[in-house]
């Protein structure tokens, strides 16, 4: 997989959501998202701190949050100013290539992306929008890259995506759709209520 691979998938994944943005009113944009305390709005304010905020402007924001990163997170999305409408152009202006996180690999404006997407779609109705292909790479980074979300959530079960050719894992089945299994696997609670097979009962007692 090659940058320019990510960059064309990350565009595609880009387009859509901001298509999926484009179509939201007012009321919709409050609706609170899968990202505890924050709405749809906040959310979107979030996807673009990676883009937006310079290096000598995080370090400056990360000191006045006493070094706390999901402090100066919270402050960047709450205290965004700009409507729907104009978060949505600027996030449909966004590459991967503009990622301006050092040290996050090649992947990572990709699963920004996926992720933070799906925590504004599945409250909204528009859950299984991201495509197969940009949703198993990173399950994979996930599951068993240098970003993985850890043993005690992946130990003695198999997942299974049900719309694309991925699984992980040996033991009892957990299976869902790749936006589906990117969401549980980040401990979205919603998103693991729609999970099945014999052994989704065990992964949704690991994310109390």
């Amino acid at each position: 997989m090659t940058t320019t691979d990510v960059e064309a998938l990350y565009t595609a994944e880009r387009d859509r959501f901001a298509e999926d943005l484009a179509g939201l009113d007012d009321a919709a944009w409050q609706t609170p998202s899968l990202c505890r305390g924050w709405t749809v709005r906040d959310l979107c304010a979030h996807l673009l701190m990676p883009y937006e905020l310079g290096f000598g402007s995080f370090i400056v924001g990360l000191a006045q949050a006493r070094f706390n990163f999901d402090k100066l997170a919270d402050r960047w999305a709450r205290t965004d100013r700009r409507t729907g409408a104009e978060l949505t152009r600027s996030i449909a202006k966004t590459s991967a290539a503009g990622f301006a996180v050092p040290g996050a690999g090649e992947l990572a404006p990709l699963a920004h992306l996926a992720i933070h997407s799906g925590d504004a779609r599945r409250p909204l109705g528009l859950a299984g929008r991201i495509s197969p292909e940009a949703g198993w790479m990173v399950l994979n980074d996930l599951t068993s890259g240098k970003h993985s979300v850890g043993d005690d959530l992946l130990r003695g079960l198999r997942f299974q995506a049900t719309d694309a050719d991925w699984s992980r894992g040996e033991g009892p089945e957990v299976s869902g759709d790749v936006a589906t299994l990117l969401s549980a696997l980040n401990r979205r609670r919603a998103a693991a209520e729609d999970l099945a097979g014999a052994g989704a009962d065990e992964f949704r007692s690991r994310l109390a």
